[in-house]
């Protein structure tokens, strides 16, 4: 009997130490996926920016310095809530970047030069986002010409100017007075800018390139005597302005304020207004009849007002001239009002995809598949490849 009973603690003790050294292991295991999640989740971002020095770098420009030339894979940086007083400049050789800010309400990109008047520097020095560079998106950031938006007033002081070609905006501000934002420099650069805030008053909007405008607020800072948009598309450009599903707004009263939808900067510019919300009263003629160009078509479809009741748009107008180098007088017509049919041409897919089939919206879709995951603010928040925030996730104000 005492022989059995030693082999069984024996036994028991051979069993408990079994127990004792597989909980080690499991647990060992556990730490070390842990640690490989937490390390992958740190590793979300290649770069992060924070002003109060916990980040990779404490500018955004030493973190697009930092970007290896000619980067052949998407490049994440990510900016900490914070003020950036600087001028920011994406060469041509620093493409594919997702740069990701925490919130446009708290992440702030901002400088005060102008490019006009006696103090003018050039755009590309003047402007407080500069991007030469392709494949550029970003996300919760607020650009800002601090110059425009507090002096309310000329000259031209811009916030961005997106030179290049497939950047793409998201939940994003930009903020000025006069020429706020200017698109693409080439016929059919390309721009998407979804769910964000553009301020300012005169040619607020402005430039070349195929631009798509969705679910955007275009916010108004002067009571009358403005223009959205100035662009200067040549023949060979696709479509021009797009806006779509945006609204016309303004502080206070916003029917207190009056603005006219464009000019023709020059050459044939073309903007279109699909389903447009004009909060602010827009003159009945719609459009300024004059400046250096001719467009090919300035014209809206089914724009409303702040009730959702219909425009009357008989008396906007066709008609446009400028003077040629002889003070001679050319005129054109250009379609004001398109019918349905006409409307629905009008498609992302056709206006953005171009000759390589680029798709924007994939860009700021729900990250279904995240490649990890980021605690922001105490939230957690999932990533995918292109750096983007799920929705469901995000704070917006």
């Amino acid at each position: 009997m005492r022989r059995r009973k030693e082999e069984y603690e024996m036994y028991s003790s051979f069993r408990n130490k079994k127990k004792e050294n597989m909980r080690k292991v499991l647990l060992s295991i556990c730490l070390v996926l842990l640690a490989a999640h937490v390390q992958a989740a740190h590793k979300v971002f290649h770069m992060v920016v924070a002003a109060d020095g916990s980040g990779d770098f404490t500018s955004v420009q030493a973190a697009i310095d930092a970007v290896p030339d000619n980067n052949l894979n998407q490049c994440l940086i990510f900016i900490k809530a914070g003020t950036y007083q600087e001028h920011v400049f994406i060469p041509q050789d620093k493409g594919r970047l997702s740069i990701i800010g925490e919130g446009r309400d708290v992440v702030f990109i901002t400088d005060n030069q102008k490019s006009g008047g006696p103090e003018a520097v050039p755009v590309d020095k003047g402007a407080t986002v500069v991007v030469h560079a392709s494949d550029v998106t970003f996300q919760g950031i607020s650009f800002v010409n601090s110059y425009g938006v507090q002096a309310e007033d000329g000259p031209q002081a811009l916030a961005l100017y997106a030179k290049g070609d497939r950047i793409a905006l998201d939940h994003c501000a930009i903020l000025s007075y006069q020429d706020t934002y200017r698109t693409s420099e080439s016929d059919n650069g390309r721009n998407y800018v979804c769910n964000s805030l553009i301020l300012g008053a005169v040619d607020f909007i402005y430039g070349s390139g195929n631009a798509w405008f969705e679910n955007c607020t275009i916010k108004i800072n002067r009571k009358s005597g403005g223009w959205i948009v100035a662009p200067k598309h040549r023949d060979t450009t696709r479509w021009g302005y797009v806006f779509n599903n945006c609204t016309l707004t303004a502080d206070g009263n916003p029917a207190e304020t009056s603005i006219l939808l464009g000019r023709p900067w020059h050459h044939q510019p073309q903007t279109v207004f699909l389903n447009t919300r004009a909060e602010i009263t827009i003159p009945a003629e719609g459009w300024c009849p004059h400046m250096n160009g001719l467009p090919k078509v300035f014209a809206e479809y089914n724009t409303t007002n702040a009730n959702g009741t219909p425009l009357e748009l008989s008396k906007r107008i066709n008609r446009y001239y400028r003077f040629d180098e002889k003070g001679d007088t050319i005129w054109c017509t250009a379609k004001q009002i398109l019918s349905a049919q006409e409307a629905a041409r009008y498609t992302i897919e056709a206006v953005m995809e171009g000759d390589d089939h680029w798709n924007p919206q994939q860009l700021f879709e729900p990250a279904k598949h995240p490649i990890g995951y980021v605690t922001i603010n105490g939230r957690k928040v999932a990533v995918n490849q292109y750096g983007c925030f799920s929705r469901e996730n995000r704070k917006e104000k």
